[in-house]
C-alpha cells in the first residue's frame, strides 16, 4: 500500500525545526511543533493556498480579479481596504479573453499606465490540468517569483467528462494539483468557478460542479450580484473567519468593485434587494405599505427607500408611492427574459 505524501504545511514545519517528516503524525507531536501562521497576500483577506471565487455568469468575478491583480502588482490595498507589504509578481491566466479584451478592462480600471503593471504576466492558452496543465504551471512558477496566480476559469482547465468517468474525484483530483502547486510555491491561487443558477443556502453548496470542487480548497469566496447593482462576498476558509463583505461595482472615473461594508453593515444591502424586489412585482407603493409587506421597521424602511431614490433606482410619484425608475424596470426585463 502506498503511504500518502505529508502535507506540505507539515513537512515545512518539521523541516524549520529540523525534524524529519514522516509520513503519520501522533497527537502527541502534532501537540509539540509550532506550526506557522497562514501567510496573507492581502492582510486577513487572501492568504497562501488555493481559494475558489465563484458566482453567476456577468456577476463581475473577472473584474475582481483583475482588480486584485493589479493591486497586488501596484502594492494597493485591496478594495482600498485590505493592505499588502510589498508589490507582489503576478501570473493572471485569462482564458476567457485576449489582449485586446485585458487591454479594453486594464484601461478601464487604471486612468493611466503603470510601470508596475509589468508585475502581471498574462497567459491566455493553458493545458488541461489533468493533461499537463499542473505540470506547466509547475514549471512556470519555479521560474519567477509569484506571489499570485489567477486561472479564470476552472471550466477551460478542466478536462471534458467522460461517460463513465467519476466526476466527483476527477474534480477533486485536478483541483488538489492546484492546491498542492500553491503550498509547494507558498503562493495565493485564485480559482474562478461558476455557481449554480438555482440558490443554496450555503456558499459553499453554490458552486456549480460536484462537492469534489470546494473539497480540496482552503478558501471559497462566492460572489453575489443584486439587484441594486450591489454585490455580496461571501468568504469562507479554513484558516480564517468567515466574513460577509457588502460591495459595489461603480462606473466613470471610479470604475472598479468598491466596499461598502462588512458583516451585518451588509445586511442593509440585502434590504434594498428586499425593497427592489417587491416593487418589480406590487409598485407602486407607499413607504409604510413596503414596510409592512416587508414585515420591516418602517423608519429604517423609510430611509433606505430614500437612499435607493436617491441612487436612481427607484422614484417617488405624485401621489407618494414608490416605483421602479424606468431603465430600472426595463433591466428587471430584460434579466427575466435571460433566465
Amino acid at each position: 500500500m502506498v503511504e500518502e505524501p505529508i502535507h506540505p504545511e507539515i513537512a515545512r514545519a518539521l523541516q524549520a525545526a529540523g525534524k524529519p517528516a514522516p509520513a503519520k503524525l501522533d497527537g502527541y507531536s502534532i501537540y509539540k511543533t509550532n506550526y506557522p501562521p497562514p501567510v496573507f497576500l492581502f492582510d486577513g483577506l487572501l492568504a497562501n493556498g488555493l481559494t475558489i471565487l465563484a458566482g453567476r455568469p456577468k456577476s463581475g468575478k473577472s473584474w475582481l480579479t483583475l482588480q486584485m491583480a493589479i493591486d497586488a502588482a501596484l502594492r494597493r490595498p485591496f478594495l482600498g481596504r485590505y493592505g499588502i507589504e510589498r508589490a507582489a509578481r503576478v501570473l493572471y491566466c485569462g482564458l476567457e479573453e485576449g489582449p485586446a479584451r485585458t487591454n479594453n478592462r486594464l484601461r478601464k480600471l487604471l486612468s493611466r499606465p503603470d510601470i508596475q503593471l509589468q508585475n502581471i504576466e498574462f497567459r491566455y492558452v493553458l493545458k488541461a490540468l489533468a493533461d499537463g496543465g499542473a505540470a506547466e504551471l509547475d514549471e512556470l512558477l519555479k521560474g519567477d517569483n509569484y506571489e499570485l496566480l489567477v486561472i479564470d476559469t476552472f471550466l477551460k482547465v478542466a478536462r471534458a467528462g467522460g461517460g463513465n468517468r467519476d466526476v466527483m474525484r476527477s474534480e477533486y483530483a485536478e483541483v488538489a494539483q492546484l492546491q498542492e502547486l500553491a503550498h509547494r510555491h507558498s503562493i495565493a491561487i485564485v480559482l474562478v468557478a461558476h455557481t449554480r443558477k438555482m440558490g443554496a443556502e450555503n456558499g459553499l453548496d453554490t458552486v456549480a460542479g460536484t462537492t469534489g470542487i470546494t473539497a480540496a480548497c482552503d478558501a471559497v469566496w462566492t460572489l453575489k450580484k443584486l439587484p441594486t447593482g450591489e454585490g455580496v462576498l461571501e468568504i469562507t476558509g479554513r484558516e480564517m473567519e468567515e466574513q460577509t463583505l457588502g460591495l459595489r461595482l461603480m462606473t466613470g472615473d471610479d470604475f472598479g468593485w468598491h466596499l461598502t461594508g462588512e458583516g451585518a453593515e451588509v445586511g442593509m444591502s440585502e434590504a434594498r434587494q428586499a425593497i427592489v424586489e417587491l416593487l418589480k412585482d406590487e409598485a407602486p407603493l407607499t413607504p409604510a405599505r413596503i414596510a409592512g409587506l416587508l414585515r420591516k421597521e418602517p423608519v429604517t424602511t423609510r430611509r433606505l427607500i430614500q437612499k435607493l431614490a436617491a441612487d436612481d433606482v427607484i422614484r417617488k410619484g405624485s401621489d407618494g408611492k414608490y416605483s421602479l425608475t424606468p431603465h430600472r424596470e426595463q433591466r428587471e426585463r430584460v434579466n427575466e427574459v435571460n433566465g
